[in-house]
């Protein structure tokens, strides 16, 4: 989808669904995402260490950051890769770029969480059933494991976001032994070259390694390697580094996914919010819902609980669940567009985001133009979101997620209840777009449209919120068909149909799939329980995620496809579709 960083680099949400704005509004209002969120910004003065200790309680130890660094939450493919903390600068440095530019670069640093890896012996790697792959089973009394370089580890966490071949050493910091309170550290510098997105510059990885008992913290801080600027940021982070001080140990809540019972879920996600200072856990009186945010205004608070519920109360009207759902959705809200970028990694022209890898719905409250952008894209985010709960997980074509997404967005609050509405506001719209593309004849035509895959419809074009605007049209034109709004010069009642066949089909299509699914896994158990050998947790955690073949998902499709648009003609609706919106939208 557009809006994402690099595939495999640190900055690359996992498949989310991410709502895009206009081309006009990005332009004017949303700046290009480096590879560290270059953000513009008053350039940084001599560095000053906090007087504020940071804990990480989770993992026994603190230190204390440098002045103007902020805290940005851990997301979850961060959280994969070991990294425990991220701390940025709200300050910038200018870094000189081609053609006599320059470019505001906010230093950031991260820390993480080393464990020696793993060794992999002549023996593991030739037996299938030795146990190997890269784990300890069955390796007592072999071979000690290999410990992580920090070069290893850094060019596994940063990707695609730096060149490898020119990740090189920097002198005279390399194995320099580094004394904190109470414990001697490891320093090591490195410079590398960044391109992302054809900008690149050159930065330094100034890298702290502490060993405690049972594994290595490893902080890796990143600055321009300018001159002028980075000798001060290397004394000021050795002197942020010698604040490193071990303390006791707090143990954190078990993690749970979303579909957990409702007191573990939340004791999960306090203990998460709990590592990441500033941010807090706001509990929501239904339980459908709990809010992660570092917004102090009560009011935005209330407004966006109050939207959220009468969100989920129309979803549940519109497309009731066969099974109550007991997910309880977690919504982060930014309270600045910076913090939204530093956390999501998202660059120009994204909104807000629902990540299906993690069940988390990102935004964030933009005060240029009020609240109607952040209240419009929660609710359409929310709606992927209840839509990942009430199929199970299973996905369906973007034509109904998006479009549908925007369908409820544009709806106005009116008490408690949601109302529909034409189209969306704050600087959201979708029908100057649809009305110019039937004028220029740069639609796609509608057999072909709503049976694009994800990539097909994401690239339709011309703009990059073209295959939104053909989607809404379509979702509203169904809706308000089906609720006796539209004309019958448009409208033929068989078109009622479309939408709840298709949600009907889709969602028996991938139940029988994930039965079916549950069924071989449960024979893979009792065939391993029989023969006396343990069950690996990723196998018992397929009872309640199956997987879905790609293949089967089409088929799945397909028939959802056939038993709803299958059912119409569907050139004559493309004609009526089209003759509404030119009409009437």
């Amino acid at each position: 989808m557009m809006g994402f960083g690099k595939k495999g680099s640190i900055r690359e949400p996992v498949q989310p669904f991410a709502f895009m704005m206009s081309p006009t509004r990005t332009a004017l209002r949303v700046f290009a995402l480096l590879a560290f969120v270059l953000l513009f910004s008053a350039p940084a003065e001599a560095q000053k260490n906090g007087t504020k200790a940071r804990p990480f309680p989770a993992y026994g130890f603190e230190f204390k950051p440098l002045k103007d660094f902020k805290d940005v939450p851990v997301r979850e493919d961060l959280a994969a890769r070991n990294v425990i903390g991220v701390l940025q600068s709200e300050k910038g440095v200018y870094v000189k770029m081609e053609g006599n530019r320059v470019q505001p670069v906010e230093p950031i640093m991260y820390v993480t969480q080393i464990f020696p890896k793993a060794a992999v012996t002549e023996s593991d790697s030739d037996s299938d059933d030795s146990g190997g792959g890269g784990g300890l089973r069955g390796r007592v009394g072999r071979e000690a494991p290999k410990e992580v370089t920090s070069t290893e580890y850094i060019l596994e966490l940063f990707g695609g976001a730096l060149r490898a071949d020119e990740f090189r050493s920097v002198e005279p910091e390399i194995d320099d032994e580094f004394k904190a309170k109470g414990i001697v550290g490891k320093r090591e510098e490195y410079e590398t070259f960044f391109v992302n997105g054809g900008v690149a510059f050159d930065a330094i990885f100034d890298v702290y390694t502490f060993q405690l008992p049972d594994y290595k913290v490893m902080f890796i801080w990143t600055y321009p390697a300018q001159e002028k600027s980075r000798k001060k940021w290397s004394k000021a982070v050795a002197k942020a580094m010698k604040t490193f001080k071990v303390t006791e140990t707090e143990s954190m809540a078990k993690a749970v996914d979303a579909m957990g019972d409702y007191e573990s879920i939340i004791a999960f996600q306090q203990s998460k919010v709990d590592q990441t200072p500033g941010w807090e856990l706001i509990e929501v009186d239904s339980k459908r819902y709990a809010l992660v945010t570092n917004m102090d205004d009560k009011k935005k608070i209330k407004m966006v609980i109050k939207r959220l519920e009468a969100s989920r109360d129309l979803f549940e009207e519109d497309f009731p669940p066969q099974k109550e759902i007991t997910a309880v959705s977690v919504v982060r809200i930014c309270a600045t567009l910076d913090d939204f970028r530093t956390y999501s990694g998202m660059g120009a022209g994204v909104a807000g985001y629902f990540s299906p890898s993690t069940e988390e719905l990102v935004l964030y409250f933009d005060p240029d133009s009020g609240e109607d952008l952040t209240l419009s894209v929660m609710t359409h985010e929310a709606f992927h979101q209840y839509c990942h709960f009430l199929f199970d997980r299973s996905k369906a074509h973007r034509w109904f997620d998006e479009g549908s997404g925007d369908y409820y967005g544009a709806f106005k609050l009116v008490g408690s209840k949601l109302k529909p509405n034409e189209d969306m506001k704050g600087g959201l719209s979708r029908v100057p777009e649809i009305k110019q593309m039937i004028k220029d004849k740069t639609y796609k035509p509608l057999s072909k449209h709503i049976r694009f895959s994800h990539q097909e419809w994401q690239t339709q074009g011309p703009s990059n919120v073209s295959c939104y605007a053909q989607s809404f049209s379509i979702v509203y034109f169904l809706r308000e068909g089906a609720r006796g709004r539209v004309s019958k010069k448009y409208w033929k009642d068989e078109y009622a149909d479309i939408i709840p066949n298709y949600v009907r089909v889709l969602n028996q299509g991938y139940q029988e799939a994930y039965n079916e699914g549950r069924g071989e896994v449960e024979e893979q158990i009792d065939a391993l329980e029989e023969a006396g050998e343990d069950v690996p947790e990723w196998l018992r955690n397929r009872l309640s995620h199956p997987e879905v073949s790609q293949q089967q998902k089409q088929e799945i499709w397909a028939k959802a496809m056939g038993e709803s648009w299958g059912k119409i003609d569907e050139a004559e609706f493309e004609e009526r579709w089209i003759e509404f919106v030119l009409d009437k939208m």
